[in-house]
């Protein structure tokens, strides 16, 4: 059990320390981060609406084949199990998309609105931010 406990808290005290050093994401890293995102949500939102379509017209057509009186059930879980694994593709894709999306949008905005201007003098070099 102390184990256990060991291995929980340095691997919350790990995961708080790579939020951290993630929190100072410079604007273009945060704009690729984000548009990797919309693009990852975007293909599996695709590929969840064409399994889903494919299954649903794979299962339709299962039981309604005029030349067959009796259906096979086997395959028609396998068909219902491919529209519910489009189903699911199309569940995390959907959120990814649009997550992405919005604060892909919200990046740019701030980066537009928050100008860097950076400054060498004899001192040092610096940043000033303008708002």
């Amino acid at each position: 059990m102390k184990t256990l406990l060991l291995v929980l808290v340095i691997s919350i005290l790990s995961i708080s320390l790579i939020a951290q050093t993630n929190n100072s994401l410079v604007f273009g890293k945060a704009i690729v981060k984000y548009q990797n995102m919309e693009k990852a949500g975007t293909v599996l939102t695709v590929l969840g609406g064409a399994t889903l379509f494919t299954g649903n017209y794979l299962y339709w057509k299962t039981y309604n084949h005029r030349d067959i009186e009796e259906p096979n059930v086997g395959k028609a879980n396998t068909y219902l199990n491919i529209m519910f694994g489009g189903l699911g593709l199309m569940a995390v894709g959907i959120p990814l998309w649009t997550f992405g999306r919005v604060k892909e949008r919200h990046i740019t905005i701030e980066a537009r609105i928050v100008k860097f201007n950076g400054y060498i003098s004899a001192n040092g070099a610096g940043f000033k931010v303008r708002f």
